[in-house]
């Protein structure tokens, strides 16, 4: 095999260069285990601290691959928690909306038992009528908590096998300068989607499909060789993670209304985000990827979780975050953006529904990855580790 011109394998040669198996994103087997093994075991991110800024926010984040509701909410005394979402009496739901504010304490709508928000079990009713009962051992049962740069992740192991910096390694190292607490939610998609969460995450996870699907939106946003195919600006693999790079090329000519929108959504905001590129993608296993992006005046970021339904179904979370919009033309340039980004999407989501139906005909039995892809391959690498099939 001719590895002369491929960069990133001679950088990452243990990753190798074989097919990969297409099995795992067609396999109720392999999705069982995955729910076991990865899900169950690995850090997950759940949302922002901005989205409880208060005492007694809070919001709630259903995990169905682990048919799991969390309670995720700020204390009185500002300490960010996570709680499974059951009422310790008998078993019901305790918070039904997705998101809201308490006054210090929270009811179960079925019976009224009441917690305070370090999940203590406060009131019980009828209480003299239990057969000793010990209020003290009947509170909320706690999830593993722990945030990093304002991003909030859980872990449903009883007992976390390693922190979550650990956990993160050298993403903590490559971001530990970055300021995303100074953007803020500018808006939020969630697409349901009949494909398997890898075959959605490894649609992202690339940028070989550019200059052909985004031929009409974005063709032309990262440096290409002979002016056809993606040349990524940099490739680093952790131990669970990776992060690809790339650059905008100088001579690029936007399309005029993009260029206007760059001119409206101009910011006097300092530059807030350690990007190695124009434009960085990482990959948080197993679910999460972090989009760091620098505009022609300011940086911006996306958020994608890709949460599995089933083997054959995903939820698609997308949140895009930009600086505040100080007058009216920074919020029109924002829009924009945000068009643009559902414009994307759509070609994406269609996408990957349409690779679902190819590799579920099991017509081909392999993925046949390229070395701009080698992240892609890293990804299944890190999660065959995990499932150990």
């Amino acid at each position: 095999m001719v590895i002369a011109d491929k960069r990133w394998v001679k950088k990452y040669p243990e990753v190798g260069t074989g097919p990969v198996s297409a099995e795992p994103c067609i396999s109720p087997e392999y999705f069982e285990l995955e729910r076991e093994r990865v899900f169950r075991r690995t850090w997950l991110y759940v949302g922002r601290v901005d989205a409880i800024p208060k005492p007694g926010d809070y919001f709630v984040q259903d995990i169905a691959v682990c048919q799991a509701s969390i309670l995720v909410i700020r204390g009185t005394d500002k300490v960010i928690r996570a709680f499974h979402n059951v009422c310790s009496h008998r078993g019901n739901k305790l918070v039904w909306d997705d998101r809201g504010s308490c006054p210090g304490v929270l009811s179960c709508g079925f019976h009224s038992w009441t917690y305070d928000t370090t999940g203590r079990l406060t009131w019980v009713a009828d209480e003299e009528n239990f057969f000793d009962l010990d209020k003290s051992e009947h509170g909320l049962t706690p999830v593993a908590t722990e945030v990093w740069q304002g991003f909030i992740f859980i872990n449903l192991d009883a007992n976390p096998q390693e922190s979550l910096s650990h956990y993160l390694g050298g993403i903590t190292r490559q971001l530990g300068a970055a300021d995303f607490g100074q953007l803020v939610r500018a808006h939020a998609y969630s697409v349901n989607e009949k494909a398997n969460w890898k075959v959605a995450l490894d649609a992202q996870n690339e940028l070989y499909h550019l200059p052909f699907q985004h031929r009409h939106t974005i063709p032309d946003s990262c440096t290409l060789k002979d002016g056809r195919f993606p040349r990524l600006l940099d490739v680093r693999l952790y131990h669970h993670h990776s992060v690809y790079s790339s650059r905008v090329p100088a001579d690029r000519i936007p399309k005029p209304v993009e260029s206007l929108a760059y001119r409206l959504v101009s910011s006097d905001t300092e530059r807030r985000l350690p990007l190695i590129g124009d434009f960085d993608f990482y990959t948080i296993f197993p679910n999460f990827a972090l989009l760091l992006f620098r505009g022609v005046s300011q940086d911006y970021y996306l958020t994608y979780s890709f949460w599995p339904l089933a083997v054959d179904q995903t939820r698609w979370d997308i949140s895009l975050y930009f600086p505040p919009a100080a007058r009216a033309s920074q919020r029109i340039g924002q829009e924009y953006m945000k068009c643009l980004l559902r414009d994307i999407l759509h070609e994406d989501a269609f996408s990957h529904e349409q690779i679902q139906a190819g590799l579920a005909s099991r017509a081909k039995k392999y993925l046949l990855l390229q070395d701009e892809e080698i992240q892609i391959r890293h990804f299944h690498r890190v999660l065959e580790g995990y499932v150990g099939t």
